[in-house]
């Protein structure tokens, strides 16, 4: 019977082990596969996600190393093209319609007018035969003016004299520059000026001044309600004179405001050093200033008051001179255009003239009523 007992208990302790025994040997087996496709997962992943890096690098360093240049390739060109347009300055052009600058688009105009002067001590009849610019190409204008005067005496004054006035000159406008922010525009002129006076007295005075010169010219925004308009040049002059020929410089400075309200203001200063004919070193100053209002009644008429002022004076000359002129005119105006490009102008009006000259020991002085007439046609094309 103990025998069978310890039998009994031997065999299931074997039959126990046994069970254990294979119990540890299923867990071992499906514990290994589990832990080798974790290994194999995490390095699937690790080269999916290098991949995906060096994607993204690639991708980036073709959106860096491309795009820029080619923007950079674009901004270069266009640069280009922006310089190209600045070598070539654009011109402007503009009529004078009732005293007031309109803007066109023509480059070409054509002018002829005749006026009349009458004074208390002579009249002037003046025809301009024409006047204007034709435009060359898109940097040169040929300007012109060509003017005759005749001039009769009053008052047992028997006195006639015939008068040219004539120029013409090639006019280049070059590129502009800026002095901080205000714009600067640049011309240069070459020009031939003729001047004669003839009479039935004495022979005619005939003199030609072939000049070249450089203009500036800006216009500044903040004076005056319209803005203002300057312009400063200077000129040399080599003189064919009538009695000596020589030599002269010519500096000018002009400007003109526009100051609302349908005010305006111009002025003009100009100093010349004259050494030709009876000018031996001579310095000829002018002032001249012009203020007038103008009030547009319709369409094409307009009145305008203006008082204008001028003064000459020779310096380092042997003998006392000046001339001085004040002019007070209520005037009517009038322009009608024909076409788009041809009209008709004219201006009328009284005018009262204070008059006062010397010339070494001679000396005379007026102030009389007196009147003005201006009847001109105009072409633009």
């Amino acid at each position: 019977m103990k025998k069978l007992k310890v039998f009994i208990m031997l065999a299931f302790s074997t039959v126990t082990y046994s069970a254990g025994s294979m119990s540890n040997k299923g867990d071992k087996k499906s514990s290994e596969p589990d832990i080798t496709k974790l290994e194999d997962i995490e390095e699937e992943e690790k080269v999916k996600i290098a991949d995906k890096v060096n994607e993204i690098d690639q991708t980036d360093a073709d959106h860096i190393s491309i795009e820029p240049f080619e923007k950079a390739e674009e901004s270069k060109n266009g640069l280009k093209n922006i310089s190209k347009m600045k070598k070539a300055p654009a011109k402007e052009r503009g009529i004078d319609r009732m005293n007031f600058y309109i803007p066109v688009k023509e480059n070409n105009r054509f002018t002829t007018f005749g006026e009349f002067d009458y004074r208390s001590n002579k009249n002037i009849y003046q025809w301009t035969l024409g006047e204007g610019y034709l435009n060359i190409n898109d940097s040169w204008d040929f300007n012109y003016r060509i003017e005759r005067e005749y001039h009769v005496g009053k008052k047992g004054a028997n006195s006639k004299s015939y008068v040219w006035d004539n120029e013409i000159s090639f006019v280049r406008l070059n590129k502009g520059f800026k002095i901080g922010n205000q714009s600067v525009s640049s011309r240069s002129i070459l020009g031939v000026k003729h001047s004669e006076t003839d009479t039935k007295l004495l022979k005619a005075n005939t003199d030609y001044k072939f000049y070249v010169g450089q203009r500036l010219s800006a216009f500044f925004g903040n004076i005056g309600m319209g803005g203002t308009y300057g312009e400063m040049e200077l000129s040399l002059n080599g003189v064919k004179g009538s009695m000596r020929n020589g030599y002269s410089v010519l500096t000018s400075l002009k400007s003109s405001s526009t100051l609302g309200y349908g005010f305006q203001w111009s002025n003009t200063f100009e100093n010349e050093y004259m050494d030709y004919n009876n000018y031996k070193g001579a310095i000829r100053s002018k002032v001249e200033s012009l203020f007038r209002w103008t009030y547009e009644l319709g369409r094409n008429w307009a009145f305008s008051p203006e008082i204008s002022v001028k003064g000459e004076k020779y310096f380092s000359i042997n003998e006392k001179n000046y001339t001085f002129e004040a002019v007070v005119a209520p005037y009517i105006m009038y322009s009608q255009n024909v076409t788009d490009k041809f009209r008709v102008y004219a201006k009328a009006g009284p005018a009262y003239r204070v008059e006062k000259s010397r010339y070494g020991e001679t000396s005379e002085s007026r102030s009389k009523f007196a009147g003005y007439a201006k009847l001109g046609i105009e072409y633009i094309f």
